[in-house]
């Protein structure tokens, strides 16, 4: 009978380990109690989810997340992720325990130091992907009871494009004109800011992930309201990566021969300015 290797202990619900020599991830309820590198698992033991990640970079991402959050956090993520996988919708959930873990981290550290971040595409998201949002509805509830904590509305909208991002609801041709024109906007980016992007990074997601609903609500003829003092803010604080945004904007007005808002080059210009941001402590 195949066995599970144990490699390192990450807390008591996760455990990194050998089968076949690929490293999986294992989850469970005190899986890791007890346990010690050099250890076995037995298949059944305890068992709750297994995560073979394909590339090395989500391993090490997934372990640091881990090691540096609560034990009863992580464990309500699991729960959440098995919520959203345990639905008919077909989910990459290699990716999405990822992007969910890391998502849900850092808006509990933001709500805990009082940190709103509004989200403006509620509505949007909402309309294109209702499934999801119903799913993440359900998904901030339940986090909610087990971290006794209250995530704000804005939550539900993030979480419903983490899960609408990681199923099948996108389609090829979107997928492939949508890596054109991120393709495209990365390469001015890395030119106009001098820096190489590292496209595995979170903070790359997040910007492919943007300019995904970016384009969507442009080709429905909609907009992402913004204040004109917010606007004005953006402009004097990060003129740069306004200018950059712009280019990038005006790029999409070309290839997709659409009229752009002035409000949406300002929240790009946002996610633009997260790439000037050191991931260092």
């Amino acid at each position: 009978m195949s066995q599970y290797h144990i490699t390192k202990i990450l807390n008591n619900n996760v455990i990194i380990c050998t089968i076949d020599r690929q490293e999986v991830i294992l989850l469970g309820k005190g899986i890791g109690f007890n346990k010690k590198p050099g250890m076995k698992v037995q298949r059944g033991d305890s068992i709750e989810k297994v995560y073979k990640l394909d590339q090395q970079h989500q391993l090490d991402h997934y372990k640091l997340l881990v090691a540096q959050t609560d034990e009863s956090i992580i464990h309500a993520i699991i729960e959440a992720v098995d919520l959203i996988t345990s639905e008919e919708t077909v989910i990459d959930d290699k990716k999405l325990v990822i992007s969910l873990t890391d998502h849900i981290i850092f808006a509990y550290k933001r709500l805990q130091q009082q940190q709103k971040i509004t989200n403006p595409f509620i509505a949007e998201t909402q309309q294109l992907y209702s499934e999801s949002y119903d799913l993440a509805q359900r998904v901030i509830v339940q986090l909610n009871a087990k971290l006794d904590v209250d995530f704000p509305e804005d939550e539900i909208g993030f979480i419903a494009l983490h899960i609408a991002s990681n199923t099948n609801a996108i389609s090829i041709h979107e997928v492939n004109a949508m890596y054109n024109m991120v393709s495209k906007a990365t390469k001015i980016i890395e030119h106009d800011l001098q820096q190489t992007i590292d496209k595995h990074s979170i903070k790359y997601q997040r910007f492919i992930r943007h300019v995904q609903f970016l384009i969507r609500r442009i080709q429905q003829d909609e907009r992402a309201a913004a204040s004109q003092v917010f606007e004005d803010m953006v402009k004097a604080h990060y003129a740069l990566c306004y200018n950059v945004a712009l280019k990038i904007m005006r790029l999409i007005q070309r290839e997709l021969n659409v009229t752009i808002h002035e409000s949406e080059i300002v929240y790009l210009a946002i996610h633009i300015h997260h790439f000037t941001i050191s991931d260092q402590p």
